[in-house]
């Protein structure tokens, strides 16, 4: 292969890499090391391979933060992993990056957030055997909950530090594992405990008449794994909302979408149902309405 088309060949494999098109990148390598012959090029071509094979390693392994409540006000936060392709993986993170966000919302819709964060030492890393699941403890958390809020959501996020994984065929780097985060809701007091259905904050949101109080109450008390199944039905109804109805549903799809975007008008909000409606592929991410558009 010529030095030009080498050259060419590698800047394709960096661009498939650094995008994530990982299957390209394989095919693009595969063509590229009989043909990369001098030391320099053999180099690059088995960094690049070394990086792949670590990120196969890596997307073979689902973690998830796992939230558990003790009597006392706390938390014990863990790490969940499991794999079913290996007869073990061995993650080795430089450390664990743990971001707590605390949102609170009130009974007019305002809404108030808090973040905090620290270091967690992952120590000789985690061995994960096939086809079963490890819970590592991360942090024990106590969060302030304020009195006199309708509902407060914790969110607990977690990255690892760039570091290794290791199975029988060798060590890899180790970066970009996804972890799906952990959620718990606290509602007031005066609250039912019995969780709303999304038809039914629909249904209210579709009288006549409605208190900010009303949508409210039935928003928090939504689980949140069906958040997006809430936000894809006034998606789909978006049509029949009035521009006051908007209005008024402004605090309860930012609580639904995270707590963000609290500055976005109707109009906004609409423009964002009506995308989210027209999307087919969910595994884009869909950036909430700009205020400032």
């Amino acid at each position: 292969m010529a030095a030009a088309d080498l050259s060419y060949a590698f800047a394709e494999l960096q661009a498939a890499v650094e995008e994530g098109e990982d299957e390209i990148a394989r095919a693009i390598l595969r063509r590229l090391i009989p043909r990369a012959e001098d030391p320099l090029s053999a180099e690059m071509a088995a960094s690049y391979g070394n990086v792949l094979a670590g990120r196969y390693v890596r997307d073979s392994v689902e973690a998830e933060v796992k939230v558990f409540e003790q009597a006392v006000d706390g938390f014990l936060v863990s790490l969940e992993l499991s794999q079913d392709l290996y007869d073990e993986v061995r993650l080795r993170p430089s450390h664990l990056f743990v971001q707590a966000t605390v949102q609170s919302i009130d009974l007019s819709g305002h809404q108030f957030t808090r973040s905090y964060e620290r270091i967690v030492d992952a120590g000789d890393g985690y061995l994960v055997p096939k086809g079963e699941t490890i819970s590592e403890l991360m942090v024990v958390d106590s969060p302030v909950f304020t009195e006199g809020f309708l509902a407060v959501r914790c969110r607990w996020q977690v990255s690892l530090g760039a570091g290794s994984v290791e199975v029988a065929s060798g060590s890899y780097p180790l970066m970009g594992l996804p972890v799906k985060d952990g959620l718990v809701v606290r509602l007031s007091r005066e609250l039912p405990t019995q969780a709303v259905e999304p038809s039914e904050l629909y249904r209210y949101s579709t009288e006549l008449k409605v208190r900010t109080e009303g949508l409210l109450e039935r928003a928090v008390r939504i689980s949140p794994s069906r958040y997006a199944e809430t936000l894809d039905l006034f998606a789909r109804e978006e049509p029949s909302l009035s521009p006051a109805r908007m209005e008024e549903l402004i605090p309860v799809l930012s609580w639904l979408t995270g707590g963000g975007a609290m500055q976005a008008t109707g109009p906004d909000w609409r423009k964002w149902l009506r995308m989210r409606a027209l999307e087919q592929d969910r595994s884009k991410s869909l950036d909430l309405p700009d205020a400032s558009m």
